[in-house]
This record gives C-alpha cells, structure tokens and sequence, in this order.
C-alpha cells in the first residue's frame, strides 16, 4: 500500500479557496477505483491534485492527475501548454505534470480540463489502452525531448515518456462531470444489486463528495492519511449507503403498480360514458368446451398475498420469505370469521378492481373488526380516472347460488341504504384511516385527502364515493354447460339482473355511484372445491 512521501502543504488546503470542481474529477477516479478491484487508493492533494493507484500485472503504477479549470474562450494549444510561468524554469503546464513524477514504480499522467484540446493535442484524448503507437502523441513527445532536452522527472523520466504514458481528459462544466459520475455511480449500484432512486443517488454522490473534499483539505503533515482514500473502506461505505438507500425505498415504495395478469374477459357492458349507474359483464370463459374453473381457482391465488397482507408485508417480499409471507396469507385467509364463499367473492372483487380499474388496495380490509364485527364492505380501493377526481371504492361481493339472487340483490340495497348515514361513513373511514399506508399510494389530490380526513364531513366522502357490486352467480344461461351461443344468452342474462337491482335501489343511492361487475359461473360449488383443494396443497407444503 503506498504512502504519502512528500509533506508539503504547497497547492494543497491553502489554494482551494472552496473551488470544488476538483472534488468531482477526485470522485470521478474513486469511483473508477470501486468499479476496478487493480485500484487500491486514489489520493486528493499529495504528489498531484490527485494519485490514483493501482496494480498492473503485479507493477505498482501511479497515475498522476492534474485539473486545470483556467477558464477561456479558445482550446488548449500547444504554445500554452509549454509556456513558461515568466521566467521560471521548467514551469509550463507539462514540466509541472511530468515533475510528478516522484514516486518508484510505472507512472502514467493525465490532465482534466474544462476546455477541449487544439488537433495538435487531440491525439492524448485517446485513452492508453487504445492507442497504437507511433501515432501523433509520439511525434509531440519528440518535439517536446528537443525543445527541452535536459530536463527529466525526480525519477529520471523524459517527454517521451510522459507522451507515451500521458492522457488529456476533457470533462466540461461541473454539470457535465456531474452527469457523467451520476451515471457511473448508477452503474456501480446496478452491479451491486441496489437501485437506488435519483434523490438517494444524489445523496451518495454528495457523501463522496465530502470524502474528496476532506482528503484534499487535509493537513498533509498532521493528517497525512486522511489523505488518502483506500478501497476497501469506501466500498464497503458505498455498500452501506445502498443498503440504507434500499430500505428507505422499501418503507415508500409502490407495490401495487404490478399486478398478475387479468384472467376473466370483459363481454359486455353498458355503452353510455358518465352514467352514476354502470354494469360489466365478466366471463370465465371455456377451454374445450370445458368451464374452466380450475384455471380461475389458481389465478385466484396469485392474489391472496395482495389481498391477505399490508402493503408494507408486501414490499418486504423477497426470495428468501417467499414461502413464509404466502403461508401467512392463506393462513389469514382461513383463519378469517367470514364464510369462505363470501371471502371467495371479495377475493374475485379485488383482481376484477386491479385488473381493470388499474386500483390501489386499502389492504385488509375483510380482515378487519371494528366494534367486534367486519365490515359489509370487504374491498375498500382507490382509483385514479384520467381526467377525474380520486374515487375511493368501497365494494360489496357475495357469491349467488341459484334461485338465490332476488334475495340477494334485495340484502345488498339494504347494506347499501344502511350506509348512506353519518355514523355508518364514519366508521368507514375511520377504518380506511387506520388500515391506510399512504407511503406506499401513489399521490392522490388534496380533495381525495380532505374527504378521508376524519373531521371532514361525510359529504366530502360521498362526493368522492363509488360503490363496486360483484355478484357472482350460478347462471342459468350456463347451467346445461357450454352451447355455442352462450354469450348472447348471458348479455340477456345480466341486462335482467342488472334492471332488477337498480329498480330497487333506495332513494338515498341513487345520486351516488354504483358499478355492478356480473360474474356468471357454470358452477359456484366446483369453483369453491378448486379454491379448497389448491389452498390446502398449499398449506401441506408448508408443513
């Protein structure tokens, strides 16, 4: 590991006068340091402004780096970068980057600048590894061994050397760098395994900017190795601010902008935009000629997680707690008070409300008592309209056996006459309020806000207010098995149904918005033993 060797304070601390752009060119090679496992330190005001250093085939090799931010509206020439300073000997821009040169091992030689290069000099732009020798870095190291002929590094190093192993880096503005080692610093999280946003990258870019900072205002003779910023070290910081990073986003992120792909087919709807009072038709749908209720019954259990658990359960979903966090939501699912063909029900609500209505869950809510007792409404969503206020959906969901329905349908307007009161309102929302994780929403209005806040009025709630009604039903239409018209003869069906409920709705519902998604089923009681059965597989592999 090398070490500082020459203590002097000379253009160090002193000098800087807060110019940072020297700091971004340091994290710069910190982070080419970080990316490259051959580099062990990178040094800020030591032999140079900065000394990165690092290994090649077993040799010691230096990398001297000067940043030159002399500000202009002409490119570097040649004549100004052999000028002398007056009349001081061996002073011009490349006798300073060549006297470097003082440390034992291979040397290479670069120069940062915010202005591009003259044609003359455009041939040190190419990077070392790329080039092919003799080109035109060789003839001005040529030039550069006539025009001084004595004069050699402290280890006894010629121009010719120095134009063989030398690079000229054109960086621009602090922006431009600043761009350039954003993308690096992405990169270098990618490989680690972290992706971290743009704020918490900015961030860390900052802590690594304060390293350089500190290094490089460092008193060289009392706090020599503050000086110096080893690898090992600033890897396992980098490693630490990314895992930081990781679970900050975890306790924000949005875990309900992905979702299992939507398995029922929309078949029919009503045609007219704007109506308070809508239906849509879903259809299992046939394979062969067979009701596929198997295929539905596992689709079904691609929600359970999302259903059964928090949004913050949910984002902590990893590999390794895969298994667990899916036995805790059929466990939950189970171990529920509500009848299996009700919960059932909320479960089928719930993908038809994410899949076509593009919702975001209050999660749990079927799960949860308030005064000893579950609410009529399992499904409590939140839906953005392009073009509309947020809408909180508060669903009702039953399974329909047959012959079954008028009674239902009758139940449900009763729910629905019951809720429209100010204590019925309010302890819905003070359920949504205490299930409600509003870190892991995507921003909604300030009026959808307001409306949830629980000293608004309940007017405010109902004027942001939809209630989503699933019923799922043994159909007629599908009770003899497929035909081959059967879906003209479900349209008939749930235009009927649909005209039956409206016409009973009460009086206080009928300003309100009401959404009935129809599932007609061949037969509720087969899908209910396929759910059965892959739930209980399920709960054996546990064990």
């Amino acid at each position: 590991m090398m070490s500082i060797t020459s203590l002097s304070n000379a253009g160090g601390p002193a000098a800087r006068q807060g110019f940072k752009y020297q700091d971004h060119v340091a994290v710069s090679f910190i982070f080419k340091m970080l990316r490259d496992s051959s580099y062990t330190q990178v040094e800020c005001e030591t032999a140079d402004d900065i000394v990165a250093v690092s290994y090649c085939s077993g040799a010691l090799v230096n990398e001297y780096i000067q940043v030159k931010t002399t500000e202009g509206d002409s490119k570097w020439n040649w004549q100004e970068v052999i000028a002398l300073d007056g009349i001081k000997a061996d002073s011009s821009l490349l006798h300073k980057s060549l006297k470097c040169d003082v440390r034992p091992g291979l040397a290479r030689f670069r120069i940062v600048t915010k202005r591009d290069v003259a044609k003359i000099l455009e041939g040190f732009k190419t990077e070392l590894d790329k080039r092919v020798l003799p080109d035109t870095t060789t003839t001005r190291g040529k030039a550069l061994v006539k025009a001084f002929k004595t004069f050699a590094s402290p280890q006894k190093r010629d121009f010719a050397y120095w134009a063989k192993n030398s690079v000229w880096q054109v960086y621009g503005d602090v922006e431009s760098l600043e761009a350039v080692n954003l993308k690096a610093l992405s990169q270098l999280a990618e490989r680690l395994g972290n992706r971290p946003n743009f704020t918490q990258l900015q961030a860390i870019y900052d802590e690594f900017l304060e390293m350089a900072d500190k290094a490089a205002t460092a008193n060289v003779k009392t706090a020599s190795s503050s000086k110096i910023i080893h690898r090992e070290p600033a890897l396992a910081h980098l490693k630490k601010l990314l895992d930081e990073a990781d679970d900050k986003s975890t306790a924000t992120s949005k875990p309900y902008k992905k979702r299992p792909d939507p398995f029922l087919v929309e078949f029919h709807a009503s045609t007219e935009e704007g109506l308070l009072h809508s239906f849509s038709g879903f259809d299992v749908k046939y394979s062969l000629k067979k009701w596929r209720h198997e295929n539905f019954a596992k689709h079904l259990i691609e929600w359970l997680p999302e259903f059964s658990l928090k949004a913050s359960e949910i984002v902590n979903i990893l590999a390794h707690n895969a298994e667990a966090i899916l036995a805790r939501s059929i466990s939950t699912f189970s171990d529920s008070d509500l009848p299996r063909d009700r919960l059932i029900a909320e479960l089928i609500l719930h993908a038809i409300l994410r899949s076509r209505q593009n919702s975001e869950p209050i999660a749990c809510k079927v799960f949860y008592k308030s005064a000893g007792k579950l609410s009529e409404f399992g499904n409590a969503h939140i839906v953005q309209i392009p073009g509309q206020d947020d809408q909180l959906w508060l669903g009702l969901a039953r399974l329909i056996e047959a012959n079954a329905m008028d009674a239902t349908l009758e139940q449900i307007c009763e729910v629905l006459d019951e809720t429209i009161s100010e204590t019925v309102l309010s302890a819905e929302r003070e359920i949504i309020i205490s299930l409600r994780e509003p870190l892991h929403h995507q921003p909604k209005a300030d009026a959808f806000n307001q409306a949830l806040h629980r000293n608004s009025p309940v007017d405010d709630m109902l004027n942001v207010l939809c209630f989503p009604i699933l019923l799922t039903y043994d159909s007629e239409a599908l009770s003899s098995g497929y035909v081959a018209d059967y879906i003209n003869n479900l349209k008939a069906e749930i235009e009927t149904h649909f005209r039956t409920f409206t016409t009973q709705l009460p009086e206080n519902i009928k300003q309100v918005k009401v959404m009935v998604f129809l599932v007609p089923m061949e037969s509720i009681e087969l899908l209910i033993k396929a759910f059965n059965a892959r739930c209980e597989k399920l709960e054996e592999l546990q064990v």
